[in-house]
């Protein structure tokens, strides 16, 4: 009997530990994985949000803790051109989705930056500057948010806050592709991205 009860509280304690969150700064900041994918895949996939108290360039406070929806988080720069490419694509997500997810937006830019975007961004989209800046203009933070994927990047986290998938990249128009095909092509990878919350 003594053994059955050791046995069980092993198997209790075991299966308690290995519930216990990981959260994304710690995963971000301590995840000895050498390429973007293996942090992505082994680090930060699974992990969770803390809240974070982001302000908007309108000065509008958005408490993640708060925010009852599923999150798409993206991490734009207006420097980058695949940046530029996604707008169509994420205004028609917002459009469709605006009632079952929030679109939050931080930049790498500064202010003056971020209202060039402003103009072609859906007005739904909480847009967030970025309160630090680094030598590796890779890596961003936001009001205690800390990216380190390029852009753009797109965190898509669940009700409770849990991270299920990242998508980094996004067509943009060149000599071998216009913008209805861009379009296209962003569209689908957006649509198919967002559908596990919906």
């Amino acid at each position: 009997m003594k053994k059955i009860v050791l046995v069980l509280s092993f198997l209790f304690s075991t299966s308690f530990f290995a519930q216990e969150k990981v959260y994304y700064n710690f995963a971000v900041n301590n995840c000895g994985e050498s390429s973007a994918e293996e942090l992505i895949s082994k680090c930060l996939i699974g992990s969770y949000l803390l809240n974070y108290d982001f302000v908007t360039i309108q000065g509008k406070t958005v408490s993640t803790d708060k925010v009852k929806k599923p999150i798409v988080l993206i991490a734009a720069s207006t420097r980058c051109a695949p940046c530029w490419g996604d707008i169509p694509a994420l205004n028609k997500m917002v459009e469709k989705y605006n009632n079952k997810v929030e679109f939050i937006m931080f930049f790498w830019d500064d202010l003056d930056g971020i209202k060039r975007m402003q103009e072609k961004l859906d007005a739904r989209i909480h847009l967030i500057p970025s309160t630090k800046k680094f030598d590796n203009k890779s890596y961003t933070e936001s009001y205690g948010f800390f990216h380190k994927l390029d852009y753009p990047t797109t965190y898509l986290i669940s009700k409770d806050k849990k991270f299920l998938s990242i998508r980094r990249g996004a067509a943009y128009p060149s000599k071998d592709m216009n913008w209805d095909k861009v379009n296209e092509i962003n569209e689908k990878e957006l649509e198919e991205f967002i559908k596990p919350v919906l």
